[in-house]
C-alpha cells in the first residue's frame, strides 16, 4: 500500500487538516489503516477517493447496482427448472459482449453467433469441448442489435488462442470481454428479458446437451 503524508494527502484529497483529522475520528476503521512512521501520521493514497464525492457516487451506484444484481440472480435461481439455473449450474470460460459497427438486425446476430461457433468448432471441436450460449438484445441510444455471450471452453491451454480467433473474426466490431464470474449475474443479465425465437441459442459439441425449446 503507497502511504503519503500529511502535507502531500492535504494536496491530494484538496482537505484541510481539521477535516482530515475529523474524517478519521468518524471512521476508526479507516484510521486503523494508516501508520506513523518516524513519528509522522502516514496516510493511504487511495483514502483520498473518500474525499471526493463524485468518485464515491460512481462507487455507491456500482455497489447498487451489483447489489440488485443479486437479487435478481438469487430469485431466478430460486426456480430450478429454469434454463437460467440450468445455464448457471454449468462452467463457463468467458463473458462477451459484441457492439456491431453496423445495424444489424436479429436475424443476422442469431447468424453471426452460429458463424462463431461453427468457425471455432471446426477449427478446435475434435480437440475440445466447447459451447456458446448467446442473447441478442437491441441498443438503447441506436438503431440495431448487439450480442452477450458466455462461452466455454474445456482445454485451459486453448484459451488464449481462442480468445485472439474470437477478437480477430470481430475485428470490424467492438468486443468487451472478461474472465467469467458466476457470482456477477452475467448469465442473469442475459436473460433478463426472457428467452424466446431469435433472442438466443445454446450451442455445445458436447454429447450431453440439454433440452429446450426455441
Amino acid at each position: 500500500m503507497k502511504y503519503e503524508n500529511l502535507k502531500k494527502f492535504i494536496i491530494s484529497t484538496k482537505s484541510s487538516k481539521s477535516t482530515i483529522y475529523r474524517f478519521y475520528k468518524k471512521n476508526e476503521d479507516l484510521f486503523a489503516e494508516t501508520n506513523l512512521k518516524n513519528g509522522k501520521r502516514m496516510f493511504p493514497s487511495d483514502h483520498a477517493r473518500y474525499f471526493d464525492s463524485e468518485i464515491m457516487f460512481d462507487e455507491n451506484k456500482a455497489l447498487r447496482q451489483e447489489n440488485q444484481s443479486m437479487r435478481n440472480l438469487i430469485d431466478c435461481l430460486a426456480d430450478k427448472e429454469s434454463l437460467q439455473h440450468t445455464f448457471w449450474q454449468m462452467d463457463w470460460s468467458f463473458f462477451f459482449t459484441v457492439a456491431y459497427k453496423t445495424d444489424r438486425n436479429k436475424t443476422s446476430c442469431f447468424k453471426q453467433m452460429h458463424g462463431l461457433y461453427d468457425y471455432l468448432n471446426q477449427k478446435y471441436g475434435a480437440s475440445t469441448e466447447i459451447r456458446l450460449f448467446f442473447t441478442t438484445e437491441p441498443f438503447t441510444n441506436r438503431k440495431g442489435f448487439h450480442n452477450h455471450f458466455v462461452f466455454y471452453i474445456a482445454d485451459k491451454k486453448l484459451h488464449e488462442q481462442i480468445l485472439t480467433d474470437i477478437q480477430d473474426y470481430f475485428n470490424y466490431d467492438r468486443t468487451d470481454v472478461s474472465i467469467y464470474d458466476r457470482y456477477k449475474a452475467g448469465l442473469f443479465y442475459m436473460s433478463k428479458d426472457g428467452l424466446s425465437g431469435e433472442d438466443w441459442d445454446f450451442i455445445s459439441n458436447s454429447t450431453n446437451t440439454i433440452s429446450y425449446e426455441n
